[in-house]
């Protein structure tokens, strides 16, 4: 084929335009000095109507149009009418032009049935449409800017199949020149039709111009590609290390409906129940987000997916290998993967033990569920007995303090720094001074800690000194090495309080159990 001013463009159209991961189904082209412009749009076409449009190269469709409209036919020599839900016959617009011809701003829409299809959110700050993986992550699938709309690959050939739908993909480009071009010709291949033709420009600054105009074709996939159910991909099920030793760990598959249960299935294999433990630093990934909820036994992702597990034990976290691979999604078991420890060593805690297996009712042994239910019982208490709680309500903002609240999953000072915060921003900064000063008659400025000592004595708790100088110790600690660089100190006031600095795990726990054993004594007082 002769060379031309456009084969650059042509070989971008034949081998990667709609081969990307991003496919652009609109598109303006505009250069700031005028030497090219044009653009592109796309359709959806029927089997049947997709030979006869790759035969010539004009576009089957423009911007404007796609809505619902009337068709009038006559048979006998009568007129009929008839409404259709779309006006473009045997096309179907994946982008559809609204223009309110200067009432409004003009805007593009996606097609209803493709967002639906993929049940796909609009987020109106980014422009895009997201979906969501079985993990819960978003996924953007479609990309709106002003000058252009594209689509991810995968979501668009999967509606393709669905639908049973071929793409155009419709081009037009001119390039404008200040020398003398004179070309015309054609291209068709079994996927590709353009006509090539040359004239006076248009542009200013510019005396000729080459323009290419024309239509690709992608096909559709048979409909078993779609993802869709009854389609949709088998679950992966990842494998896990269940016995054995760091020489040779003993690793089996997670899929629920492979191992054997009290029912007498799959006999051989392990059984469901087995227990699989993992590093506490597993759960570093669902603290740090707000999407997740962790509570006694339980964690899940909103609106996506939950999952039993032991969080009960000091030094890891268990979960049954069934409800890994029941529970857990794919990509979920790859991330937890990481964390599998041997077993050897390790063990379920009491509290699992006795209510997975014994079917009894059993209070938590982590002081980080202990500390949150004996919190919301001496809220309860207070509020039953004078009207008002004696800590206030967390402002939306600050929910995350208590949510983070937990063992420690690190032995890192940065950890112990954030959790220290998090337990005085909701237990000291939140002492409800107005309500305290009235009941116990104070006019004084006296602070929270003073304020709650005086509570803690107006109830004959015999050792409101001891809870007095603990609170005093956690707001030290705050104020000298969180709220502040840390100095000498610092150091002194950990000294004092000896908290032992190799062992921060521990002593923040040990903060936890004075916290709950202070929540226990007012509520029991009251």
């Amino acid at each position: 084929m002769t060379k031309t001013p456009l084969d650059d463009f042509l070989e971008f159209i034949e081998k990667k335009h709609g081969e990307e991961t991003w496919v652009s189904l609109h598109k303006r082209i505009s250069t700031d000095d005028g030497s090219e412009d044009g653009g592109f749009y796309s359709s959806l076409v029927s089997q049947s109507a997709t030979e006869a449009a790759l035969n010539q190269p004009s576009w089957d469709l423009m911007l404007v149009g796609g809505g619902p409209d009337f068709v009038t036919s006559y048979e006998n020599g009568e007129e009929h009418t008839k409404y259709i839900p779309r006006g473009d016959g045997e096309f179907t617009r994946i982008v559809l032009y609204r223009d309110f011809h200067g009432r409004k701003d003009d805007y593009f829409e996606i097609l209803e049935e493709l967002r639906l299809f993929h049940n796909l959110y609009y987020d109106q700050k980014t422009l895009t449409y997201l979906a969501f993986d079985d993990a819960g992550d978003e996924i953007e699938v479609i990309k709106i800017s002003s000058s252009e709309i594209k689509i991810r690959k995968g979501y668009l050939r999967s509606f393709m199949a669905a639908t049973q739908k071929n793409l155009l993909l419709y081009f037009e480009v001119t390039r404008h020149f200040t020398e003398n071009v004179d070309y015309k010709g054609d291209v068709k291949n079994a996927n590709l039709r353009a006509t090539l033709y040359s004239g006076q420009s248009y542009s200013e600054g510019f005396t000729y111009f080459t323009r290419a105009l024309g239509k690709k074709l992608i096909r559709c996939d048979a409909i078993e590609k779609s993802g869709g159910w009854p389609f949709k991909a088998p679950k992966q099920y990842e494998d896990f290390i269940i016995a054995g030793d760091l020489d040779l760990p003993l690793t089996y598959n997670c899929d629920p409906d492979a191992l054997a249960n009290y029912f007498g299935a799959n006999p051989d294999a392990p059984h469901y129940l087995t227990p699989v433990f993992f590093k506490k630093e597993v759960m570093q990934k669902y603290y740090a987000s707000s999407d997740y909820e962790i509570s006694d036994g339980h964690l899940s992702r909103k609106g996506s997916w939950s999952l039993r597990f032991d969080n009960n034990s000091p030094g890891h976290v268990s979960v049954f290998l069934g409800d890994l691979g029941r529970d857990l999604p794919s990509k979920e078991q790859i991330y937890w993967k990481s964390f599998n420890l041997i077993p050897d060593g390790h063990s379920i805690s009491q509290t699992n033990y006795q209510r997975s297996f014994l079917g009894n009712f059993f209070d938590p042994e982590n002081p980080e569920h202990q500390f949150k239910y004996a919190f919301v019982e001496v809220q309860k208490s207070c509020i039953k007995k004078f009207g008002w709680s004696i800590f206030l309500p967390l402002a939306d903002k600050d929910i995350h303090f208590l949510n983070s609240i937990r063992s420690m999953l690190t032995r890192e000072q940065s950890e112990f720094d954030a959790l220290i915060l998090a337990v005085a921003k909701i237990t000291i900064d939140s002492v409800n001074v107005k309500e305290l000063r009235k009941h116990l008659g104070q006019d004084d400025e006296s602070k929270s800690i003073i304020l709650l000592g005086l509570f803690l004595k107006s109830l004959d708790i015999q050792n409101h000194e001891e809870f007095s100088t603990f609170l005093r110790g956690v707001q030290s600690v705050r104020s000298s090495g969180v709220a502040h660089r840390k100095g000498t100190e610092y150091d002194k006031i950990i000294a004092k309080l000896n908290i032992d600095e190799e062992n921060y795990q521990a002593e923040f726990d040990e903060i936890l159990t004075k916290f709950v054993c202070l929540f226990e004594t007012i509520s029991k007082a009251l």
